[in-house]
């Protein structure tokens, strides 16, 4: 899923896309030469006076309504599974499925398998039931999505309600995208219940030849739009490069997915990486936790880790949470540990909600926004003022206000201070995941001043704070409930002679 050179993303590794090379081989027979007619977006995006992109109430409400479509009782995160019935059967079997749950898993890929083979078909049936009795869901990698035999795939699983959707393809670029996103939308309309999975490729130098666009907005664009995709994904690893020598190109990245799905009204997901390789360190605690929370924080719902099982050992891959050995490594543990909190902390909350501002302090990475003061939050500094903070800004179908808080390091502890409105009320998540009026669990000290309400907190590196925010001059009407509009078309009609 990373294939780099100095100036880009150049090439495919045949080791590292076997897989997925075969999945696309007839896509690539058929494809022709790619068009951005056709490619036209549903929401427009209006600026800020500093020419920041902003969405459309519009846009908001069919991103929260989307989320909720897709019936989910907890926020999905998975990961890359390159396992094949056909030669590591022996380690697919509940206990394994027990420990994707332990480690707070929830929607992830499965296996790829043979239909055509009754014993492996049975198996991928068994691994559904498994995951159903843990409230999970599966992306099912299945060859027939590619050809005639689609009717068929479907029909298999059509009623099974632990399937989510169907793996189509990863990083497709150049002259297969027509014909990979034209399946997507073939797949919708067969298939409507169920979604069709692809993974876009990464943003940075020298990509935008390799992906066949003459941008990454226009490449997002045929993507959402040709595909009809319910959802956009993507990966980018350089952000565990040496130091933070890969963040912009990160941020830029999170940046230019979260407008696609503010033009399209659809949510995104985004994959990260657990493993070491190439030039990307091996991610530590601290690392993993603080990619989690700034892909939240970013707008990001739904996250997938860049993998789970080692498989066979190449290149300098090391440290996945399952090695080569099929033992666990202290990547598993430490996933489980920051998934785990988040669940039971969060539960649901971040499929109710839509981004609506991302901001950056003291500067920006990724030609993102440095903050600036809003009727949701008035200051942000801290006591160290090399510390960087990552804002994320939310609503709900309902029109209140939620801010998310993230500690832009992977290294540094930061004393962070939030300044409110006068006569805030903040409302948080204790660890059961009950809310309760007050600030957030990292809190340090809170104190009413003339400027207004006015909060400390102290956050490790990658640690979060997550708050609704009520005050008098916080808008609430930023999207109308079905029920508002409702009521106010019932009380035009009752006013009418």
């Amino acid at each position: 899923m990373r294939f780099r050179k100095a100036g880009g993303c150049v090439t495919i590794s045949s080791i590292e896309k076997v897989n997925r090379v075969k999945c696309c081989a007839i896509l690539f027979m058929a494809a022709s030469t790619f068009a951005n007619a056709g490619c036209t977006t549903l929401f427009s995006i209006g600026e800020s006076a500093e020419k920041q992109a902003r969405p459309s109430p519009e846009a908001l409400r069919s991103i929260i309504e989307k989320n909720a479509s897709f019936d989910l009782k907890k926020f999905p995160v998975g990961f890359w599974n390159y396992l094949h019935m056909s030669s590591h059967a022996e380690h697919i079997n509940e206990a394994e499925v027990q420990d994707w749950a332990d480690a707070g898993f929830t929607l992830t890929k499965s296996p790829s398998y043979n239909p055509k083979d009754p014993e492996q078909l049975q198996l991928m049936k068994d691994l559904l039931k498994w995951a159903n009795e843990r409230g999970m869901k599966l992306i099912v990698r299945d060859w027939r999505v590619y050809g005639d035999e689609l009717p068929q795939l479907i029909s298999d699983f059509r009623d099974n309600p632990a399937v989510f959707g169907f793996h189509v393809c990863d990083e497709p670029h150049g002259e297969s995208c027509e014909s990979i996103f034209e399946l997507c939308r073939r797949l919708k309309k067969a298939a409507p219940e169920r979604h069709a999975f692809i993974n876009l490729g990464p943003y940075g130098p020298g990509v935008a030849e390799w992906l066949g666009f003459d941008t990454y907005a226009d490449y997002i664009n045929c993507a959402a739009g040709k595909g009809n995709l319910d959802f956009l994904c993507f990966d980018n690893y350089v952000q565990m490069n040496p130091g933070t020598s890969g963040w912009d190109d990160y941020f830029a990245n999170l940046r230019l997915i979260r407008e696609g799905a503010w033009r399209y009204g659809i949510p995104f997901w985004t994959t990260l990486v657990s493993v070491g390789h190439y030039h990307y360190r091996c991610p530590n605690y601290d690392d993993l936790r603080w990619q989690f929370n700034s892909a939240i924080c970013s707008g990001a719902t739904g996250v997938l880790w860049f993998f789970y099982y080692m498989r066979d050992p190449h290149s300098n891959y090391r440290f996945p949470p399952v090695d080569e050995y099929w033992e666990k490594t202290h990547t598993y543990y430490d996933l489980q540990r920051i998934q785990t909190a988040f669940h039971k902390r969060y539960g649901d909350l971040f499929l109710k909600l839509a981004p609506t501002r991302v901001t950056f302090y003291p500067e920006a990475f990724g030609d993102g926004e440095v903050f600036t003061p809003n009727e949701l939050l008035l200051d942000v500094w801290t006591y160290k003022k090399d510390r960087r903070i990552l804002v994320g800004e939310f609503v709900d179908i309902e029109g209140r206000r939620y801010m998310m808080v993230v500690n832009n390091s992977t290294t540094n502890n930061a004393h962070v201070v939030l300044t409110f409105p006068k006569h805030a009320k903040s409302y948080s998540w204790n660890w059961q995941g009950k809310e309760y009026e007050g600030t957030a669990y990292s809190h340090f000290g809170t104190e009413h001043r003339q400027a207004g309400y006015v909060a400390g907190y102290w956050l490790a590196p990658g640690q979060e704070l997550v708050q609704r925010v009520e005050a008098e001059g916080i808008r609430k009407t930023e999207i109308a409930t079905p029920t508002d509009s409702k009521n106010e078309n019932d009380q035009q009609k009752k006013e009418t002679p």
